[in-house]
């Protein structure tokens, strides 16, 4: 059993109809790509949206909780955050390596 005999036909006409790609496997691709690039975008999104409300860097708001110069450091908004910050820099990360295999 091939991957194109495991979809539905609908799924497969729309991948194609929606990438403009003739071939399954390069609509398949070009839909991976597209799904990377918008959580990449989100990501970036959520990213900016914290370095903002810091006024720094992830790298400089980890350096400051390790030297404890941040204001309310052990408050529940603060820890939330970095724990949030530091799986989106991580998930960042991954989806960009993963980026890479498909160029």
């Amino acid at each position: 059993m091939t991957f194109a005999n495991s979809m539905p036909k609908a799924a497969l006409r729309a991948l194609i109809e929606l990438t403009g790609q003739p071939e399954l496997d390069l609509a398949v691709l070009a839909t991976l790509r597209d799904a990377l690039e918008y959580r990449l975008e989100k990501i970036d999104e959520a990213l900016e949206a914290l370095e903002r409300k810091y006024g720094m860097s992830f790298a400089e708001f980890e350096a400051q909780g390790r030297a404890q110069q941040l204001p309310n450091q052990f408050s529940y908004e603060v820890e939330q955050d970095y724990f949030e910050w530091d799986s989106l820099v991580t998930r960042k990360r991954k989806l960009q390596e993963f980026a890479e295999w498909l160029i």
